[in-house]
């Protein structure tokens, strides 16, 4: 018993800063730090009892040398406790943190931090990531950064494959897929980045819907047919990313609608008449509009007079592809599929290919009219060419390159950009309208191809580009020399230095 009243002072003292550990390491919501709160009162009261059993003993003139000691000492720790306590309450009163990294690769740019705080209603994240999906750190990581500055933000990470019944409702197709619901609207994204997170809340929240038309009366494919040819995929890919789709009969209208975020005229299959022609004009030209061209071979040669002002010619021919890569993917001699592409905002980091069924190439004019931007976005391989006399070879069955045939890699898409305001006008233009049909559509990257065309070309002003974080890194070179130095020092003299130090001390000391 004597020696737990002589030692429980340490005891004590041990308490008090495991307490204080906990405490400040886990706060006080959670039982850890629960756990820590009640061993600094525990410790706090065993000192406390310590003092009042050795009263006796501090009369003397040295022990009360010591508890003055000891009083000092119990000064300073009820003032660690009370600093403690003071950090941890304004910790859960004030919020605010700290990026001393040179990239500010942990913190989020200020165009975010204010699209998150204007958010007025709950964002649901409903993040689809297996346990193995290589992006679900990262996601947790940025969402925790979203979090920070919004409580209306609500993440939920369900695993496809125990969740198959939320898979299918939400129509799943890549492990990775974010849907983001606010307001009763929704979009997604599969890129774990700030600069598509951000862009998704602002497309999701924003108030009203861009609309995107389908012309009709010339043999185009129907949005609402579900059947192989027709582009009901096409049109739901569209009302997931928060376009509202509808149909228009041009040659009736007096002009392009107002609200139209874009204009679709795919594979028509016959002439588009003089006035739909002249009012695209107006519409691109004036209203700095946005149009999407599928173009298949040997059609829209009412076309080629207003892509000719914009710098584009549409080739009358069909690419044969002969190149191996097309036969592996599923495709064949007429049916190029692309899997490297040019850099563009429409095919950023696409990690998958495209399938192109019976395309036609593109060219350009040179030189390009002024204030127009011509930019490819898919090419077929090199041992590729386009077949001018297909109709008669494929009757022949002897598919073969002649002198007319132009020689790949054949460019089959193609952006346009036109104007010098702060809204340009924007044309997507490709030899092929097969590509976008139910029964392509899901094929590897058409869909994604397709969707990001109309993305881009019903452009927002609030939609912003976030550079990526660079961590650079902190690196020291050294040559052999310096690094045997470096070895020696660190492992071997200083380490020897320290132990001779230990016996000169001890030796010492034996003496004293």
């Amino acid at each position: 018993m004597k020696k737990i009243l002589r030692f429980g002072n340490y005891f004590s003292l041990l308490l008090i800063l495991t307490g204080i550990t906990l405490w400040i390491s886990f706060g006080l919501a959670s039982l850890k730090g629960k756990a820590g709160l009640a061993l600094l009162l525990l410790g706090a009261a065993g000192l406390a009892a310590y003092f009042v059993s050795n009263l006796s003993q501090f009369r003397t003139k040295n022990s009360r040398l010591n508890f003055i000691f000891a009083s000092n000492l119990a000064v300073v720790i009820l003032l660690i406790v009370a600093i403690a306590a003071a950090v941890n309450y304004l910790g859960v009163r004030i919020h605010q943190r700290f990026d001393f990294t040179a990239g500010k690769t942990h913190s989020l740019s200020d165009q975010s931090v204010q699209v998150v705080k204007n958010l007025k209603n709950d964002l649901v994240i409903r993040a689809f990531f297996s346990k193995g999906q290589g992006n679900l750190e990262g996601f947790n990581s940025l969402l925790d950064l979203y979090r920070f500055y919004s409580d209306k933000i609500k993440i939920a990470v369900i695993d496809p494959y125990l969740k198959p019944e939320m898979v299918k409702q939400y129509e799943i197709k890549t492990d990775g897929t974010m849907v983001f619901e606010y307001g009763g609207k929704s979009t997604r994204s599969e890129e774990v980045s700030e600069e598509a997170i951000t862009n998704a809340i602002i497309s999701v929240s924003r108030r009203g819907e861009k609309t995107v038309y389908f012309t009709q009366g010339h043999g185009e494919p129907d949005s609402d047919d579900s059947g192989e040819i027709g582009y009901s995929e096409a049109k739901a890919g569209l009302e997931k990313l928060s376009f509202k789709v509808k149909k228009i009969v041009l040659f009736q209208e007096a002009a392009v609608p107002k609200d139209a975020a874009a204009v679709i005229v795919a594979g028509p299959q016959k002439p588009l008449f003089e006035k739909e022609i002249f009012l695209l004009s107006q519409y691109i030209e004036k209203e700095q509009g946005r149009l999407l061209l599928l173009v298949n071979p040997f059609e829209g040669a009412e076309l080629k007079p207003l892509l000719k002002n914009f710098g584009l010619i549409l080739e009358d021919n069909v690419a044969v592809e002969i190149d191996p890569l097309s036969r592996l993917m599923g495709g064949n001699y007429f049916m190029p599929v692309v899997a490297k592409y040019p850099e563009h905002a429409i095919t950023k980091n696409f990690g998958y290919a495209t399938m192109f069924p019976l395309a036609r190439s593109l060219a350009k004019i040179s030189p390009a009219p002024t204030g127009v931007t011509v930019n490819f976005l898919a090419s077929t391989s090199a041992n590729s060419w386009g077949e001018t006399q297909y109709e008669t070879e494929i009757k022949t069955e002897k598919i073969t390159k002649n002198t007319e045939d132009k020689g790949g890699p054949l460019d089959i898409a193609a952006a346009i950009e036109a104007g010098s305001g702060e809204k340009k006008s924007r044309i997507v233009v490709c030899g092929d309208s097969d590509f976008a049909q139910n029964k392509y559509y899901i094929f590897q990257a058409n869909g994604n191809f397709f969707n990001n065309a109309v993305s881009w070309l019903a452009e927002e002003k609030d939609l912003i580009a976030i550079a990526p974080k660079i961590t650079s890194p902190k690196t020291v070179s050294l040559t052999q020399s310096s690094g045997r130095l470096v070895f020696f020092y660190t492992l071997v003299i200083l380490p020897l230095l320290v132990f001779i130090a230990g016996i000169g001390i001890w030796l010492y000391r034996r003496k004293l």
